[in-house]
This record gives C-alpha cells, sequence and structure tokens, in this order.
C-alpha cells in the first residue's frame, strides 16, 4: 500500500476508531500524526482551516505518549480562543495585531488539559472570524476559510475552521465552541456533527460568567461526540455554571436499540422567522426517520418558540458586541483605531443611534430569559424538537464580504435564530448532516432535548445515523 492510501485510510477513521488502532498494535500515534499533517498539506491550501501549525512539536509529542492513554496520538486542533487553550499555543483571536503579536497561553484550560492528558496531539489552532462575532469565517489577518464542499462558499462561524477541518478529513475532532450557535452552525454549512451539550456540563475556564456560552467539539460520527463528552464532562460543582456527568454517554449510544416512544415537537419558524425551503425540507425529509424509531411527531404551533423577540435578541448581540470589542482591546493592551480591526468589529464597538441605557439592558435581559424559562417549561410536554440548524443554506464568501457592516449584524441575528435559542436555555442540542442538495451543499437538521438529556439526544442521534448514514460522504475535492 502506497504510503498516500495508508494516510488516506487512517484519516477516514473517526477518533475512536483511531485509538482502536494504536490499542490494538495495527498503527502507532506517529502514524496518526503523519496522515493528519499529510492531509492538512494536501488541502489546506484549497481550504484555509488553520491560522497556526505546530508540525515538530506534534511528532516530538506522538513519539513520547503512551499508548494506554484512551485517544494516543489522536490529532486535533484548538479553536483560536481561550476555552481550550493548551500552555505555549498562541491565540490570535482572527484580529491582525495579534496575528503578528498573539497571546501565549501560560496554563491550560481544563478541556485543553483534559484533551492532552487522554493522548490527543494538537496539531495547530484553527480559524475564526474577528473576536468570533460572526456566522463567516473568512477574518482580514489570515484570509479565509472555504467550504470543502463549495470552495466559494462559507463555513459558518465563529467554529468556521474547526468545522472544514473535520469536513475535509485534516482531523477526526476539533475544539470549538459556542455563544449562539458557533458549532452548529458551521457544523450544518460543512456537514459535521455539531454537538452542544447542557450548559455547564463541559467545563470552561473559570470565572466564566456567561450562561450563554458552551464548550465542545466538532466531528463526524456520534460514537466520537459521546466518547468525548464521556471524556470532557466534569468540572467543580463550585463553578456559577456546572451541570453533573451521568458518565454513560457511550454506553447511551451503544444501547440506542433501545430507545423509549418519544415525543417530537417540529419548528419550521423561530421568532416569526421562517427557514428557507432547503432547510424545511431537510426537516420534512427527517420526519420519517424519527418515525420509523418509534417516535411520535407532532406538527403544530408552539408560541414559545414563535414569541421569540428578535429586537430583544438584537440590542443584547449590540451590547455583547461592544463587550467584545472592548475585550480585544484588553488583549491588545492598548485602544483600537479603524486600522486595527474590521468595519463590523468597529461598528459594533462604537453603537450607532442613541445608546443603550441600563435600565434598557436589564429589562431586555429580564424579557429574554423570562422567554428562556417558558422554552425550558414547554419540555414538560414534548422530549425532542426537530427544526432547521440555520434558517438558510450556506452563501457565498463574497456576499458575506460585500455587506455592510449593519447588514452584517442583520445576517448574525438570522443566522443565529434556530440554534442560539438554546444557548440562552442552556438545553442540549445537536446538528446533524442527515441531508445534501442535489448541488452537493450539505442542509443540516437540530434536534434539541430536555436539559440533561444529553443521552437521549446522542441516542437519537445514533439511531439517524444508522438509518441515513453519512460518515462516508466527502466532499469531492477531498476523494481525488
Amino acid at each position: 500500500m502506497s504510503a498516500k492510501n495508508a494516510a488516506s485510510k487512517i484519516v477516514s477513521l473517526d477518533a475512536v476508531g483511531q485509538a482502536e488502532a494504536v490499542r490494538r498494535g495495527d498503527i502507532s500515534p506517529r502514524d496518526l500524526v503523519e496522515a493528519a499533517i499529510w492531509r492538512i498539506e494536501e488541502y489546506e491550501g484549497l481550504i484555509g482551516a488553520l491560522v497556526h501549525q505546530r508540525f515538530d512539536s506534534a511528532r516530538a509529542e506522538a513519539a513520547s505518549v503512551q499508548n494506554d492513554r484512551p485517544f494516543a496520538g489522536v490529532p486535533v486542533l484548538l479553536k483560536d480562543s481561550s476555552a481550550g487553550a493548551q500552555v505555549g499555543i498562541p491565540r490570535f483571536a482572527g484580529n491582525r495585531i495579534l496575528k503578528d503579536k498573539p497571546l501565549v497561553a501560560a496554563v491550560d484550560a481544563p478541556v485543553g488539559k483534559c484533551l492532552r492528558d487522554a493522548g490527543f496531539i494538537t496539531l495547530g489552532v484553527s480559524k475564526i472570524p474577528e473576536v468570533g462575532w460572526y456566522t463567516d469565517t473568512q477574518p482580514v489577518a489570515c484570509g479565509p476559510t472555504r467550504n470543502p464542499w463549495a470552495l466559494e462558499r462559507s463555513v459558518g462561524g465563529s467554529s468556521g475552521g474547526a468545522a472544514a477541518a473535520v469536513a475535509s478529513g485534516m482531523v477526526p475532532v476539533a475544539h470549538g465552541t459556542e455563544d449562539g450557535g458557533s458549532i452548529r452552525i458551521p457544523a450544518s454549512f460543512c456537514g459535521v456533527v455539531g454537538f452542544k451539550p447542557t450548559r455547564g456540563l463541559v467545563p470552561l475556564p473559570e470565572p466564566n460568567t456567561s450562561h450563554a456560552n458552551h464548550n465542545f467539539v466538532l466531528c463526524r460520527t456520534i460514537r466520537d461526540a459521546a466518547a468525548l463528552l464521556d471524556l470532557l464532562a466534569g468540572g467543580s460543582p463550585r463553578a456559577l455554571y456546572w451541570s453533573p456527568s451521568t458518565g454513560r454517554y457511550a454506553r447511551a449510544v451503544a444501547e440506542a436499540a433501545d430507545l423509549p416512544r418519544l415525543r417530537v415537537a417540529v419548528a419550521r419558524s423561530m421568532g416569526g422567522l421562517e427557514a428557507h425551503i432547503d432547510c424545511q425540507r431537510a426537516v420534512d425529509a427527517t420526519i420519517p426517520l424519527l418515525e420509523e424509531l418509534g417516535c411520535e411527531v407532532i406538527e403544530g404551533s408552539f408560541p414559545p418558540l414563535d414569541q421569540e423577540d428578535a429586537t430583544t435578541y438584537a440590542l443584547l448581540l449590540k451590547v455583547g458586541g461592544e463587550g467584545a470589542f472592548r475585550g480585544l482591546e484588553k488583549m491588545v493592551g492598548r485602544a483600537l483605531s479603524t486600522d486595527d480591526v474590521e468595519p463590523f468589529i468597529w461598528y459594533m464597538g462604537h453603537p450607532q443611534g442613541p445608546a443603550v441605557t441600563a435600565l434598557e439592558y436589564l429589562d431586555a435581559i429580564g424579557r429574554r430569559r423570562t422567554w428562556a424559562v417558558e422554552v425550558m417549561n414547554w419540555w414538560n410536554t414534548f422530549d425532542l424538537l426537530l427544526s432547521p440548524t440555520v434558517c438558510e443554506p450556506p452563501r457565498t464568501l463574497q456576499s458575506h464580504a460585500e455587506e455592510a457592516p449593519e447588514e452584517t449584524l442583520i445576517t448574525v441575528t438570522r443566522q443565529m435564530a434556530f440554534a442560539g435559542a438554546f444557548n440562552e436555555t442552556g438545553q442540549p442540542a445537536i446538528s446533524l448532516p442527515l441531508h445534501w442538495r442535489a448541488d452537493g451543499l450539505p442542509i443540516g437538521v437540530q434536534l434539541v432535548a430536555d436539559i440533561g438529556r444529553d443521552d437521549i439526544l446522542l441516542a437519537v442521534a445514533a439511531r439517524l445515523e444508522a438509518l441515513k448514514p453519512w460518515k462516508h460522504r466527502w466532499p469531492a475535492i477531498c476523494t481525488d
């Protein structure tokens, strides 16, 4: 077998499969790392998923990792954020100043430490939009990340580089984070699995005061998602947001044949926003699969979802964007000018029109959280919600690049509508690559479960994966 064929065979395995091959002695951790490096060198020039590579360090780590580690030698990418930081690895935040003078982690974040202790080998850092505040990944400082399924299309954001890397087989899993769908939106656009566990189940660096922030990975298979949740779930009950782990997520997937009869509601709109017809068709095509699993699928109007207040959400996004701008100033260590950031981030840092007062902000938070409680209480009636992951298929990179800043905010608000609602509630939600358009673009569908029911969500996802497998599907550019 040629070296290229051997590497292709390795990268076709998911993370669990690669780890099992190492434990059997079929391949070595160094083989896994070399195969991933070959894949990155083969496709990175086309896709642009990485902002930093550390191949020499990865090779050295692979040579010394103990084969009894649960994921010995399995390659991974860290997102360009602090949530998965590992000592010595730089952070750029998609910004032109930090691109030349990055922040270098002095301590491990909990997830970064857990990945390394489990034997994962970090090959580099994946791209994000500037400070992660966009649903498209083409930072001026680092260049665009292109969708492996259609190179002129967006990968989404903010975990866009991670999604593109997994979709093209550079790594089997890649770290991601989200405040409003930043794992699930890129997963939908790139045809991979994007899972957001219950809030507080996977730890974030403390002090974490964000009720919307979640931390996990993107991957290609449900068994990887379950195995990684078993690995990463945990943390201190003294954290502001913490959820106890069952430690049985992989087992729930393995025993998925014993599903109870579940009630599944269907939503094709959110807060008055109707999904694109292609996204609605993906939902429609999922319904017979759920019924084949014995689920009771219920159509109708669901007031808590229909009553989402987009105006309130947009106000909170604007305030959050200003906070992100101030946070970037702290990272850089000085006030920023228009030459230092992209127009959208400048716009977010300098809101137009009357300033939002403290009372207006507190009132908006109160309305949003009251709505979130109403949504969570609705799960007394249903077990799962089926919806589009994103309101539309991936747009072209050019269409995003040509937007004025005020148009970009509208795009972000719209594209986050279905996914971002469940960052507010903290419920587990997953985007599944069950559908592709005739032109080859993936269309993800989202399933949402009740707080703490990550096990049932993963079990249903595993059954859907078995009914309509996607692991064999690769972008055309990756099958040459």
